[in-house]
């Protein structure tokens, strides 16, 4: 008679290979200059508890509005990719990216696109981050779309009172607060 053994339970991944991060991945390129600015924050799951080593990656407009389309040798510019620390803490130093107008016209606010892995996740989520207060992004297409004030505040980075270049955004994958996700 063969006894089989039932294996370990565990979480269908992603599981991070140490390639995939990047030493200056907190730092956007660009071939433009422009204000600069730091995004930091944290990553909670629904209990409230910081998320290590999820990885965030980012896109976005330069200043003047346009999607790069030139990059070194490693990365195209406008693009970032950071790992979460312990304590779920992430930073990303870019510049302030400009509005942009979208393929049918519409006018879309100064934001970055993000794309969230992490452990737990059966696959990645999409979703952006406005770097302008409430009243300049009310006419953003995806705002529109949310429609509810109290939700769009979830996708909106708060700028540090003490330092005018830092913007804080936390992203909530559950729960309370949880940060608007985008399904494409």
């Amino acid at each position: 008679m063969v006894r089989q053994r039932q294996t370990p339970a565990q979480t269908i991944g992603p599981f991070f290979h140490d390639e995939l991060r990047w030493n200056d991945g907190s730092r956007v390129l660009f071939s433009l200059s422009g204000e600069r600015i730091t995004l930091t924050g944290r990553v909670f799951d629904g209990n409230g508890t910081p998320v290590a080593d999820a990885l965030l990656e980012t896109w976005q407009a330069d200043p003047a509005g346009r999607v790069p389309a030139t990059g070194d040798a490693a990365r195209p510019c406008g693009y970032g990719r950071v790992v979460t620390g312990d304590d779920g803490r992430y930073d990303i130093e870019t510049v302030m990216p400009g509005r942009y107008t979208g393929a049918a016209g519409e006018m879309y606010a100064p934001q970055l696109n993000v794309t969230l892995f992490a452990r737990g996740l059966l696959k990645a989520v999409r979703t952006r981050v406005f770097l302008a207060g409430m009243d300049a992004i009310m006419d953003d297409p995806l705002v529109r779309a949310i429609g509810n004030p109290e939700r769009v505040k979830s996708i909106v980075a708060v700028r540090d009172p003490q330092d005018s270049n830092i913007y804080h955004w936390d992203v909530r994958l559950q729960g309370e607060g949880e940060t608007v996700f985008i399904e494409f």
